[in-house]
């Protein structure tokens, strides 16, 4: 068991402990020449009953903010049933609360378990708690009771030392009130760690979208307008499931290169090449640079940030300047069948270091998702299919808005599988062309729109989710009523997708249900409706990431019922 489970364990086991020590009250009162312990067993019980509703307090006070339905709290903490203590969401809902004080916090709590049941020992109580002379049903035998208290040795071994019952019970006390410290201490601190944390994720987010940004930049840069083979470059976005930060090191991006469909293979430069790129600042390639005059040994404390995996660093140091992107991915080819260093492409600011890797490739083309759509007409995707694809366009939005790879109003034609029977045989790609004609700038969307949907991306997001669920386009659930005397107008998505919203909840897991109404309404309590805003980001990560993640781990079987 962990150390919060052991926590329900103790709160349904000093209860039982009472009860026991009431019990001796009562039968010690029966025997003469006993009445002098009555005193010890009174203090005891007293103690007890204050040390219970000590530790009670704490446990409310650590799981009350945590939202959780009133029936459960209800089983946690009146009822005290063991298996809704052995919740792992809940468990780590706590671990999350309780912070650096989680490992103490166990350590404590599994202490006091063992202190518990060695005060049930000496007082001679069965496994349950029960005094021997008491039923499973409650009820006392008297007889047995008599005995129990007449026997000589139960008087002197069985621990009728006031001194001895004393210092167990301040060892018990020390142990709820360390517990008591730790929660509370966790609790006062909490506001500056959720602080700290939204700092780390503000930082996490923006770096990650420039990261992203400056990838588009420097392929536009050099497939726009100076690539001698005069292709139109493609290059596919590999859409990760990215639920949580990854602060050890830069984000790195799978990448598909091949060149637009149209093209005979034959006259292409090369057909596929995957490849993976992190950018690297040119301020820590700094640190690569041999330095003039003597060497002064000294000792560099890193960055979090510059930890990175050892095969990237491994080949940095003697990674080649990259001049012509096309011609580098040709000369891949040799190594095609493993992992290698293809080079870096250097701008004034930073580096991107590219790897060429192994990725699944379609035989001919990629296939959107809005053709994968019609084909799985009229059995729609699978569960499995319908929690991996919503999962990870839900992060596509969370990373990459307000970015040149996803549009606002983007939908499943953005979207492309690369050529596999089975969704579930690899992730989503974003395609991008680029061409010697072609402008990094993208149309906005109307301002008619733009009063009418109060945040285009996420509604994008709300409706490819209808989408998944229902297993067709949106528009081919158009009614009369959703048109303006036959036409369609800028109101028609909006009206087919709030009337599809309503009845998700029959077709569809709770979360599920709740993510795409959020999306389809913009319905996060909130004034902002901008991505970029760090309340209304964190609003959305958890109406609708965590919620779509839970079902993913769920189906997935990598987690209980969400």
């Amino acid at each position: 068991m962990s150390g919060f489970e052991v926590a329900g364990v103790v709160l349904g086991t000093l209860p039982l402990l009472i009860s026991a020590l009431e019990h001796y009250s009562d039968g010690i009162s029966t025997i003469k020449g006993m009445h002098k312990y009555e005193g010890v067993f009174e203090h005891l019980h007293a103690s007890l009953v204050t040390s219970l509703a000590i530790y009670r307090n704490a446990c409310e006070e650590l799981l009350s903010p945590l939202a959780l339905p009133d029936s459960q709290l209800y089983d946690l903490l009146e009822k005290i049933d063991d298996h809704c203590w052995t919740d792992p969401t809940l468990n780590a809902s706590v671990r999350n609360r309780l912070g650096t004080n989680y490992l103490p916090f166990q350590s404590s709590v599994k202490q006091l378990n063992k202190r518990i049941k060695l005060l049930g020992r000496k007082l001679k109580l069965e496994k349950d708690f029960r005094a021997p002379w008491v039923s499973q049903t409650g009820v006392v035998d008297e007889q047995t009771r008599d005995r129990f208290f007449k026997n000589p040795i139960n008087r002197i071994k069985g621990g009728f030392n006031s001194e001895k019952y004393k210092q167990q019970l301040s060892s018990l006390d020390e142990d709820i009130n360390r517990i008591v410290t730790l929660t509370s201490g966790a609790i006062a601190l909490e506001p500056l760690r959720l602080e700290r944390k939204r700092k780390a994720d503000t930082a996490y987010w923006i770096q990650f979208r420039q990261n992203a940004e400056r990838l588009y930049e420097a392929l536009d840069s050099r497939w726009s307008s100076s690539c001698a083979c005069q292709r139109t470059h493609q290059a596919n976005l590999r859409l990760e499931m990215r639920s949580g930060l990854e602060p050890d090191h830069s984000p790195t991006f799978k990448v598909l290169f091949s060149f637009e469909t149209n093209i005979p293979v034959a006259a292409l430069p090369f057909n596929w090449r995957a490849a993976e790129i992190r950018q690297t600042d040119t301020v820590s390639s700094v640190l690569r640079k041999p330095r003039s005059g003597p060497v002064i040994p000294r000792i560099h404390i890193q960055p979090a940030l510059i930890k990175a995996e050892s095969h990237w660093n491994h080949c940095l140091p003697s990674a080649s300047k990259i001049t012509n992107l096309c011609h580098a991915l040709v000369s891949a080819r040799a190594n095609s069948h493993s992992t290698c260093c293809i080079g870096v492409l250097d701008d004034a600011a930073f580096q991107h270091h590219i790897h060429s890797i192994q990725l699944p490739v379609p035989k001919t083309a990629s296939i959107t998702l809005r053709d994968i759509l019609l084909n799985h007409t009229p059995t729609g995707f699978h569960v499995k299919e319908k929690c991996s694809l919503a999962f990870t366009l839900a992060s596509a939005v969370l990373h990459l808005h307000d970015t040149p790879w996803l549009e606002e109003s983007w939908s499943m034609n953005d979207i492309h599988i690369m050529g596999r029977k089975s969704i579930l045989s690899d992730q989503p790609y974003l395609s991008k062309n680029f061409s010697p004609s072609s402008s990094t700038t993208t149309s906005p969307p109307t301002m008619q729109r733009l009063r009418i949907i109060k945040n285009s991306i996420i509604f994008a997001l709300g409706v490819a989710l209808l989408e998944i669920s229902y297993g067709n386009s949106l528009s081919t659930f158009e009614t009369p009523e959703d048109l303006d005397q036959g036409k369609r107008t800028v109101w028609t998505d909006s009206s087919i997708a709030y009337r599809l919203t309503e009845g998700l909840y029959m077709r569809e897991l709770p979360n599920f249900a709740d993510a795409a109404r959020r999306c389809i309404h913009c319905n996060f309590d909130s004034s902002v409706y901008d991505l970029n805003n760090d309340d209304f980001r964190e609003r959305f990560y958890q109406g609708v990431i965590v919620p779509l993640q839970k079902d993913y781990d769920y189906a997935m079987g990598s987690r209980g019922k969400p």
